[in-house]
């Protein structure tokens, strides 16, 4: 059963960017590592960029300012830190995927551009009572659920011979 282990700073910057503009959808890549077989590290998760578009119901990628920030982010962290996948907001309290999110999960994971074989999805949105809420689907066979998402101060010791491939990272 898969785990995700989001860094405060990763979890901060997500709610930062839910939080500015509640009534349209943001969200933005996901970069870290993978633990074991099983579990991810999330330690950095993007906005949408400057040219995303951004609806009550959609949010648009600015593709090219995300692939030139997930190369920037893998230079810095000396290639340990790398694309895993993406995440968005929902602005109803439903957070299961909708059929385009099941769309672009796949499209990630087939298309040679991307290239991820198991990219990860994090739906966010706001509950009843302000908080921030999330839940998390792992792309393998089928499109599950992820079982946990937990917070941590610091980042997850890795498996020292786990690499993902980087859909962004590419040129």
């Amino acid at each position: 059963m898969t785990k995700l282990y989001l860094t405060q700073k990763a979890w901060k910057q997500i709610e930062q960017a839910v939080r500015s503009n509640p009534e349209v959808e943001t969200g933005g890549v996901l970069m870290g590592y993978p633990i074991n077989d099983d579990d991810w590290a999330i330690t950095y998760a993007s906005g949408p960029g400057p040219r995303a578009m951004q609806l009550r119901h959609a949010v648009m990628f600015d593709d090219l300012y995300l692939r030139q920030l997930v190369r920037k982010v893998r230079r810095k962290t000396f290639g340990r830190v790398h694309y895993i996948g993406d995440w968005h907001s929902h602005t109803i309290r439903r957070l299961s995927p909708s059929r385009a999110d099941r769309q672009t999960v796949y499209m990630k994971a087939y298309q040679e551009k991307y290239a991820s074989p198991s990219p990860l999805m994090l739906i966010v949105g706001v509950d009843k009572r302000d908080d921030i809420q999330a839940r998390g689907f792992i792309l393998n066979e089928s499109l599950r659920e992820v079982q946990e998402i937990l917070l941590t101060e610091k980042p997850m010791p890795r498996q020292p011979d786990r690499k993902p491939s980087s859909p962004y990272g590419k040129r």
